[in-house]
């Protein structure tokens, strides 16, 4: 049975203008045994990193320490304990490249590991600040702009402290954090439509709220950033930016080895960017120059 390993492109950006090669270099300078980020149970860091003329490949892994899973008997469902010694854990590897021609970071889906560990990794080693704005596929980027009447808005926020995820946003949306304190919600979602099919949502507000959430499109509390209406040619449209996002995929004809293959991942995620070069090179460098220039200004 073929298997499928899934890639997101994202492109690292810090406001104070700090370099991400030099961010990177900084934590894979660090030593291995000071190389993570702890949270007591289980543990983030990087590791296998190889270096190429502009490009370094490696894994983000999570460690668990705690709550270790059991070994299974395919014969007979006997469940036995997992024995390692106090300083060995369950590792869940996830592959990560970043080429710093494009300054973008290529980091392999996985439900163990997202790119916001990585980005905890880095800023945590080099004292920076570092969001992963993801990269977006064309479509998504052009649709909202010719988007001509929007019906439909659509924003859900998941987080312990909502009120002030709502609170910082750049946006009228931060009207609504004192009733989301009140009520002492968990989980938020707004949905605003039009109900006439002549009428239509403001578009200039909808671009200002968006802008609002754009640096935020990493961030995991954003559950749904959503908007549908009509095109130029008068055709329904929805513009959906979680699920907007530039992907790659490396399918492989054998099945899953029995164990985590390193060398696999590492080969699987070069292949992945290699095929997406194209596209990110004319998409991704005017967009990382005009934003160089708009930091520097």
């Amino acid at each position: 049975m073929a298997t499928k390993l899934s890639y997101d492109f994202f492109i690292p950006t810090a406001f104070n203008g700090a370099d991400f090669s030099t961010a990177l270099q900084k934590l894979l300078d660090t030593p291995m045994e000071e190389r993570r980020v702890d949270y007591g149970a289980f543990y983030f860091d990087v590791s296998d990193a190889e270096h190429q003329p502009g490009q370094t490949v490696g894994l983000v892994s999570r460690h668990r320490m705690r709550n270790l899973p059991p070994t299974g008997d395919s014969r007979t469902g006997a469940l036995d304990r997992l024995t390692l010694p106090d300083h060995q854990s369950v590792a869940e590897p996830c592959a990560f490249l970043y080429n710093s021609e494009l300054n973008v970071v290529v980091f392999q889906r996985s439900p163990h590991v997202s790119q916001a560990s990585f980005a905890r990794l880095v800023n945590w080693a080099a004292q920076t600040a570092f969001v992963f704005l993801p990269v977006l596929s064309e479509d998504a980027m052009t649709r909202l702009g010719k988007l001509q009447k929007p019906r439909r808005f659509v924003l859900t926020v998941a987080s312990l402290q909502p009120a002030e995820y709502l609170e910082g946003l750049d946006s009228s949306l931060k009207g609504l954090a004192p009733f989301v304190r009140e009520l002492e919600g968990r989980r938020v979602r707004i949905e605003i439509s039009a109900l006439p099919k002549s009428d239509y949502l403001s578009k200039d507000a909808i671009l200002h709220t968006v802008g609002a959430l754009f640096g935020r499109l990493d961030d995991e509390r954003l559950e749904k950033l959503e908007v549908d209406g009509e095109d130029d040619d008068g055709h329904n449209a929805i513009v959906d930016f979680i699920d907007g996002g530039f992907r790659g995929h490396e399918v492989r004809t054998e099945g899953a080895p029995r164990h985590t293959d390193i060398g696999l991942l590492k080969d699987s995620i070069r292949k992945a960017f290699d095929v997406s070069y194209s596209y990110l090179s004319s998409h991704v460098r005017p967009n990382a120059q005009a934003q160089q220039v708009a930091t520097a200004g």
